[in-house]
């Protein structure tokens, strides 16, 4: 059984279908994160009165009324690009083929990860310490899943949304700015399992 959610934010529109807790998932990561985000990012039409529908945060959040008139023409998927026009975009990553991923197998192979967030935050931590990149974006995250040979997450955006909204371990806040979090130095540091010294 799937089950289908169309959220549209004066067309920052979200389509989700799936199976019905993945969907529960979503749209309750949704609402706690990316709907701040979405509504202080993205520019908002004037409404034809002229008023900004900013003007009033409630309506807002409140779910639209259903209209029986005319349907409006399907908006665009909105995706978690970069604002500063870096062409990195989260939901359809590209191979950084620039990226020194050399080191990385040793890196990598000292830790036994057991999900997509520990796996992308020693991705992050390969490169901010080892690579001294200051600002890693997903790109370069995605090159190092490729490197390492491991299944890249299907929903490769929420991999990143989770990895920051339920375990806290990195602050997503775009496709370039993703930092590591007291929480993820901690987990890395003293709770994530690493392999015996042979």
């Amino acid at each position: 059984m799937t089950t289908k959610l169309r959220i549209d934010l004066s067309q920052g529109l979200i389509d989700i279908e799936g199976d019905p807790e993945l969907v529960r998932e979503i749209y309750a990561d949704f609402k706690a994160q990316i709907l701040p985000r979405v509504k202080l990012a993205q520019p908002v039409p004037p409404s034809p009165q002229g008023v900004s529908p900013r003007a009033n945060t409630d309506e807002q959040i409140a779910p639209a009324p259903k209209s029986r008139g005319k349907r409006r023409p399907a908006a665009k998927k909105k995706t978690n690009g970069d604002e500063t026009g870096s062409g990195v975009v989260t939901d359809s990553p590209k191979l950084d083929k620039n990226l020194d991923t050399s080191r990385l197998g040793a890196f990598y192979g000292q830790f036994m990860p057991k999900n997509n967030a520990e796996k992308i935050l020693i991705f992050l931590k390969f490169l901010t310490e080892s690579l001294e990149i200051d600002s890693p974006n997903t790109d370069q995250v995605f090159t190092c899943f490729k490197a390492t040979g491991d299944k890249i997450p299907k929903a490769f955006a929420q991999a990143f949304y989770d990895s920051s909204s339920k375990l806290g371990y990195i602050d997503f806040r775009s496709s370039t700015d993703l930092p590591i979090t007291i929480a993820g130095d901690n987990h890395f540091n003293h709770t994530m399992k690493r392999k015996a010294a042979e």
